[in-house]
């Protein structure tokens, strides 16, 4: 029985990751947009252009094919930023926080990310990343005493054992 307690420093990885994704989610969106813009301004601008040509042909072509880039980098890339705008809000609300604490039978640091809406109901299972023990994160979520509010999360570490028939398998 170890203790677990919030860990910030894995917050703000995690943190950092999605904002990263959510930055390739909104270049995906924007820059296909930026682009098929610019490619009409430039072909709308051209002055060897002519509509009665058997270019023009092509450049329907081109111009299809920017129309299709941008339909995708919205397809592609809204879905990827909504899912990151997402996750950092439930972050920012300390909706998620990591969990540090000792592996009952390695003694290694292990973390898990653990949703505060469910903490107090339900324990989660995590897996040690050295000795590959299952384990059991019993977390208390407590109301802060200062005046800004916020939570306090901590808990205790478990080692599950596991079935005589699971591991044979």
């Amino acid at each position: 029985m170890y203790v677990g307690q919030e860990d910030l420093s894995m917050v703000f990885a995690l943190a950092s990751t999605w904002a990263l994704i959510l930055a390739f989610g909104c270049s995906a969106c924007i820059g296909s947009i930026w682009y098929t813009v610019s490619m009409a301004y430039q072909s709308a601008f051209n002055p060897g252009s002519s509509y009665g040509s058997k270019a023009s042909g092509l450049e329907f072509l081109f111009t299809l094919n920017g129309f299709i880039l941008m339909a995708l980098g919205f397809a592609i890339g809204y879905p990827i930023a909504s899912a990151s705008v997402k996750a950092l809000q439930s972050l920012w609300r300390n909706g998620l926080v990591a969990l540090k604490g000792t592996c009952p039978n390695c003694g290694e640091e292990v973390f898990a990310f653990v949703t505060v809406d469910k903490a107090n109901d339900l324990p989660h299972r995590s897996n040690c990343h050295v000795c590959e023990c299952l384990l059991e994160f019993l977390t208390k979520v407590e109301k802060s005493s200062s005046r800004f509010g916020g939570q306090w999360v901590h808990g205790r570490i478990y080692l599950v054992r596991r079935s005589r028939r699971r591991r044979e398998l």
